[in-house]
């Protein structure tokens, strides 16, 4: 056990900040901004309104309890809102609405 604490330590010394620097994450930036174009442009927001539509429908009808009616509808509302509120608490580096 006290090998494995030596060794771990030892490894913790030796890491330093110029090996997160070196990882180049700019596919991973473009796939995730995509990502959040995809739900907040114009094709995101036709989705869930319909979505939005027939969930209603469904509850209106009773195939969907009310319940999860609401449940739908609030998480929508957060995948309109957040990119927005991120967008003006960072500025214009973190992405946003068109």
């Amino acid at each position: 056990m006290k090998k494995y604490v030596l060794v771990a330590a030892a490894l913790s010394l030796a890491a330093s900040p110029a090996f997160a620097q070196a990882i180049d994450l700019s596919a991973v930036n473009s796939l995730l901004q995509s990502v959040l174009d995809a739900l907040t442009g114009i094709t995101g927001r036709l989705l869930l309104t319909i979505v939005a539509a027939l969930v209603l429908l469904g509850g209106a009808f009773n195939f969907i309890d009310w319940s999860r009616v609401f449940q739908v509808l609030v998480i929508i509302v957060l995948i309109g809102v957040i990119p927005t509120v991120i967008q003006s608490i960072w500025g214009a580096s973190g992405g946003g609405t068109p």
